[in-house]
């Protein structure tokens, strides 16, 4: 791509100079080992103050060992000499008072010819008093760290012109300035053209100061070798994709120097091009790091909507957002949705006034073919919706119709999905220890299992600050997180066990990065420790992880695990372990009570073991025993379906699904009928009635019928005394545990 100035490219260099620090604007930018950044650890012979980069050793250092056959590191290392010992000041004449460099016999040339027409007596004597006048003193040698006087027009001592001779006569300037960053780490501009120069030193800084990637000279030496050699000025000469061409990158080969080059490209822009809200807002493309969000290339793109009148509106709408708090995945979601509408209505060219419902229903139609799945359909009308409502809201554009509406019915329905839980068979497999111990990377093995044992989302887990330990007075441990969904505070309660594994992570973040803040820091683009833990980093960590254990199902099958089954898992156990929603919904730090449900749900084990926890009594007043063997499972279901077409009014029946009853609904004289003391009033009333009918018909001389009615009132008398037994759950059952859900009895239908 053109460099954006061409007449006005002086200016440029101006703002670029004037953005550099001192220690970037030279052509050589000379690098402290110890930068995060720039630097790294410092080679292991110890008078050597280079980067280690290879064996913890600086490039020389490591050559060297590897010529000696690899000797033990730490004690070859110690008794390595430096790189630099022939930059050192060179030794000077022994003569006192004389400054110049030795040549021979401990003397500089001029006294050695002196000493020797002297006929060489004895030295020890000769340097105190050589004999003749002093030599003339010149300047100090130009050589950096030489203090030794010069000798001839170079303005070298001896010992230094000698080399500079060695090395061709080069440019005095160009050699004095090779020899000072030999041995020392840097990055080497010189060659570079003066645009290009300063905004290569421009995208150091800026690195430097953002404190996120590693910069070293040895990363991008070869890039600093190849951009001289373009051809071109600027790096703003060419786009990303004609210096990828250009320079041979690729995904696997020279991806450091790549992103570096993209950086680059991108600081420049932005200093050009200005950021903040007022320099994007007007743009079709808003860069997100221009506004003050994280992120290197992330771009919301309004380009794709054609209507000019509703890009605008959009636009309008998304910063809104954005300021609310809204997040940035949501928001890009929103804006492609708005994209594809406006794709499918191409007769909103004419502006707003041609927005119609009738345009709506037709998108609609659009959406439900491209979309088949509910939810992805949902969240797309959904996205229309709080546009017209915004719009009308904020009287953002009046010109649309106020009957033009997104509607309930609009929305497609949506059926309640199978329970995400993970199976026990599948949690045992994870919470081995053995298998956990199998995790590559401690920090994923701590995030998996604070996620099984408190339920929490995975990327509240990968963000936990590092005091994330909280504990009350009698000294039990709670993990203190932020709630980024809800925007709050919480707290869960946690185990000895995973307290202590947090402990042990502490302790290693505060030994690798003392100003660390994150209790799980990401392992790259992270150098103070202050960002977290990558989710996507850990879903492929976790991804791995399954296949080295070989996790499987019931069926044995390969089991996919997803993070935030982990949740519904937490979730599911607590509530079949008999734990007030109340208190899940608080763990789980929900709003409603509905959200809880969908994360817990009872499973039909539960819902059995409960009714196997009620008194069931038949007719003659008997404790009905639950089905039992092979096929109880079987009859459970059964019985769950049977109930469903029918209840009694004061039990339930035990007879198969049919069509037929030989009892024509004489329930209280059916062998096959069963009931629980939640039916305790109602049997009562029925004892009174059916008192009355008994007395009624004796008065009247209808002995068949109080016959009939006399087998009814013993059995409700045997009935009530049963259920009425200290160890029964009598009628308390809306408010203890025990759930009264059948797990003999059958429906009954209108039809026996």
């Amino acid at each position: 791509m053109p460099a954006p100035q061409r007449v006005g490219e002086p200016s440029l260099v101006a703002r670029i100079a004037a953005e550099l620090r001192p220690e970037f604007g030279g052509e050589v930018i000379f690098v402290d080992p110890s930068d995060p950044i720039m630097g790294g650890p410092v080679c292991k012979v110890g008078e050597c103050d280079r980067i280690g980069v290879l064996a913890g050793m600086c490039k020389a250092h490591h050559l060297r060992w590897v010529a000696t056959g690899r000797p033990e590191a730490e004690s070859w290392a110690s008794t390595a000499p430096p790189n630099i010992r022939w930059l050192a000041e060179p030794p000077a004449c022994k003569v006192v008072g004389c400054r110049r460099a030795r040549d021979d016999r401990d003397l500089c040339h001029t006294h050695l010819l002196r000493w020797r027409r002297q006929g060489c007596p004895d030295q020890q004597a000769w340097f105190a008093d050589p004999g003749g006048p002093a030599l003339r003193r010149g300047g100090p040698c130009r050589f950096r760290g030489c203090g030794l006087d010069a000798e001839g027009e170079a303005g070298l001592c001896r010992t230094h012109r000698s080399r500079w001779i060695g090395r061709g006569r080069p440019a005095i300037e160009e050699y004095l300035r090779d020899c000072e960053i030999f041995g020392r780490d840097c990055f080497d501009l010189r060659r570079m053209p003066p645009l290009m120069r300063i905004e290569v030193a421009y995208a150091i800084q800026r690195r430097v100061d953002e404190r996120r990637t590693k910069t070293r000279p040895d990363l991008l030496h070869r890039l600093l070798v190849q951009l001289p050699e373009s051809g071109v000025t600027s790096i703003l000469d060419r786009s990303p994709a004609e210096w990828t061409a250009a320079l041979g990158f690729s995904t696997r080969r020279g991806s450091i120097e790549r992103r570096f080059l993209l950086d680059a490209i991108g600081y420049i822009t932005d200093l050009i091009e200005g950021v903040g809200w007022d320099a994007e807002y007007p743009r079709d493309v808003w860069l997100l790091r221009r506004i003050g969000y994280p992120g290197r290339d992330t771009a919301i793109r309004f380009d794709g909507i054609g209507p000019m009148w509703l890009r605008a509106l959009t636009k309008r709408w998304t910063r809104w957002r954005l300021s609310t708090g809204i997040g940035i995945a949501t928001v890009v979601a929103d804006v492609r949705a708005v994209t594809l509408f406006a794709q499918s209505c191409p007769s909103l060219q004419r502006g707003p006034e041609a927005l119609t419902r009738e345009q709506i229903e037709a998108h609609l139609a659009h959406l439900a073919v491209r979309y088949p799945d509910a939810k992805t359909r949902t969240g797309q009308i959904g996205t229309l919706a709080g546009l017209l409502r915004a719009a009308r809201q904020h009287c953002w554009e009046p010109r649309i119709d106020g009957g033009v509406d997104i509607y309930r019915e609009d929305y497609p329905r949506r059926m309640l999905g199978a329970p995400r839980a993970l199976s026990e068979t599948v949690m045992a497999q994870l919470e081995l220890e053995d298998n956990l111990a199998r995790f590559r990377d401690p920090r994923g093995r701590l995030i998996a299992k604070i996620l099984m044992a408190t339920g929490l989302r995975v990327g509240d887990a990968c963000r936990l600050p590092l005091g994330c330990i909280t504990r009350d007075e009698q000294g039990a441990p709670y993990l203190h997180y932020t709630n980024h969904k809800m925007r709050r505070d919480a707290f869960v309660p946690i185990g000895v066990d995973l307290a202590a594994a947090v402990g042990v992570q502490q302790q290693s973040v505060l030994a690798a990065t003392p100003s660390g803040t994150c209790l799980l820091p990401r392992p790259t683009r992270n150098p103070d420790g202050h960002f977290g833990f990558s989710p996507a980093t850990f879903r492929g960590e976790l991804a791995e992880w399954l296949r080295a254990c070989d996790v499987r199902d019931e069926l044995g099958q390969p089991v996919h695990v997803t993070p935030h089954q982990w949740r519904h898992t937490f979730g599911t156990r607590l509530i079949n372990n008999k734990v007030p929603q109340e208190t899940v919904r608080r763990l789980l730090d929900h709003s409603s009570h509905q959200m809880t449900s969908h994360y817990a749900r009872l499973s039909d084990k539960t819902i059995r073991d409960q009714w196997e926890q009620a008194v069931k009594v038949n007719v003659a007043g008997k404790t009905v025993a639950p089905n039992s063997g092979p096929l109880a499972e079987a009859v459970w279901m059964k019985n769950n379906l049977a109930r469903a077409q029918m209840a009694l009014p004061n039990g339930y029946c035990a007879l198969p699904i049919q069509r037929s009853c030989e009892y024509a609904n004489a329930c209280l004289t059916c062998p096959m009928f069963v009931t629980t003391a939640e039916f305790l009033p109602e049997h009562r009333r029925q004892l009174d009635a059916t008192r009355t009918l008994i007395e009624r018909a004796e008065q009247h001389g209808q002995q068949r019928v109080a016959e009939m009615n006399r087998t009814v009132e013993k059995n409700l008398l045997s009935i009530i005394t049963t259920l009425d037994q200290p160890d029964s759950c009598g009628s308390r059952c809306a408010s203890c545990d025990c759930t009264t859900t059948d797990t003999q009895g059958a429906g009954h239908t209108d039809a026996r």
